[in-house]
């Protein structure tokens, strides 16, 4: 029996592949537009020929769903390059939502199935980064997160300072020096990190989160100096947002531009325009510290003089006022003084006066007592052996008896 098989078409992996190709074109005659986000660019950046890759993630959990390779040929990539920046004023890099129109290629030799971009739509992207940017705005104000690291309290005089920023590049320099010129002592706690790129978001992170660990860092400063500004939208970041409002340690940005304002900006403690400016801004919070003090040196001698002269003022009235209480107090006691001699003097008249009186009753009480006085009236005193005679029954016969009367004495012998 005849095999059949080896009568009916067999294709070559070439011609396989090549079939597919032709398959395709049918499908797309036409240039077609694709959106997706780019990945793999940044590597081939100044190649002839840049290949990279379109990527679709779910929203919902940041995961990649789908993907295709995605290729520039030389001859379209300065025409492609110079319209997305010009219309978007960013650089196409990785990360970035864009629209591209091409059309649908498979190269055989390798069975690769592709998309040539031969045009791309900046105001896409633009719209994208502008979308991506609100909802991360509206998501961090719903969560209380925009203004978290300001009610934070700045030291007086921050002088600690962790510094995070990429070593040697012009922000570096610029933040270094404008601390130098100033001949304060500063303390710097250097992190090294990008700035640009697509290792902003992990590095910058990483260094957040070194210095929230740290103890005795008055404030966190990450700067930028120099390079594009389409570079500024690595710091329109989610997640670095949420790590400086979770921060202890109040941050500064000096991210490099004067007219731009980031995401990090916005969640800052305080954002300054460049490196040089958050320099001045440390050095300038140290000076109104030292002027506060100069100011409050020259009040205090202000006021302790106008005190001490008020003071002396007050001791002087208060002078016054002893030496015209005391000259009325010792006239008023004078005078209640006089008045107390005055009374005392009539009191002791009439004191001595009471007593020569009853002096003088008490004498005549005893003059007329006294037996001699009551003699010369005519009385007399008998007296026996010295003894006065009030009865008869008192003497006995044959005892001297002598009588005194006015004028003499009468000695006598009784006899019966």
């Amino acid at each position: 029996m005849e095999n059949n098989n080896y009568r009916e078409k067999t294709y070559t992996i070439l011609e396989l592949n090549t079939e597919i190709k032709q398959v395709l074109w049918d499908s797309f005659p036409e240039l077609i537009w694709v959106r997706g986000e780019i990945t793999g660019f940044d590597k081939q950046k100044g190649s002839k020929n840049i290949f990279f890759q379109l990527q679709e993630k779910n929203p919902d959990k940041d995961q990649i769903i789908s993907k295709i390779t995605a290729t520039i040929f030389n001859s379209d990539i300065k025409r492609i390059l110079q319209k997305f920046k010009q219309g978007s004023d960013v650089e196409l890099r990785d990360g970035l939502e864009v629209r591209v129109l091409c059309r649908i290629d498979v190269y055989p030799p390798w069975g690769e199935y592709k998309v040539v971009i031969k045009d791309i739509d900046p105001e896409f992207t633009l719209g994208k980064l502008a979308q991506t940017r609100a909802m991360i705005i509206k998501n961090l104000k719903e969560r209380g997160l925009l203004d978290k690291n300001r009610q934070l309290v700045l030291s007086l005089v921050p002088q600690c300072i962790g510094l995070i920023t990429q070593k040697g590049k012009e922000g570096y320099t610029d933040f270094i020096s404008g601390l130098k010129k100033s001949r304060i002592y500063f303390k710097i706690r250097f992190y090294n990190a990008s700035v640009q790129g697509e290792k902003v978001e992990s590095e910058i992170c990483e260094a957040l989160d070194y210095f929230n660990q740290q103890q005795n860092v008055d404030a966190v400063v990450i700067v930028r100096g120099g390079g594009s500004k389409t570079d500024l939208s690595w710091f329109d970041n989610k997640k670095i947002a949420e790590k400086i409002a979770f921060m202890q340690t109040p941050v500064i940005t000096g991210i490099g531009h004067r007219t731009d304002f980031t995401i990090t900006d916005m969640v800052a403690f305080s954002f300054q325009q460049t490196p040089s400016i958050a320099a001045t801004f440390f050095i300038e919070r140290i000076n109104e510290f030292l002027d506060g003090i100069d100011s409050l040196s020259i009040e205090i001698a202000h006021n302790s003089q106008n005190f001490t002269k008020l003071e002396l003022q007050n001791l002087i009235e208060i002078k016054k006022q002893i030496n015209r209480e005391s000259t009325l107090f010792l006239e008023r006691d004078k005078k209640e003084l006089e008045e107390n001699r005055k009374n005392l003097l009539f009191y002791y008249k009439e004191f001595f006066k009471n007593i020569r009186e009853t002096i003088k009753q008490y004498s005549l009480r005893i003059d007329s007592s006294d037996p001699i006085n009551i003699i010369r009236l005519g009385f007399s005193v008998s007296k026996v052996s010295g003894k006065t005679i009030k009865s008869i029954k008192e003497i006995k016969t044959g005892q001297n008896m002598v009588t005194t009367v006015s004028d003499g004495e009468i000695k006598s012998i009784i006899n019966q």
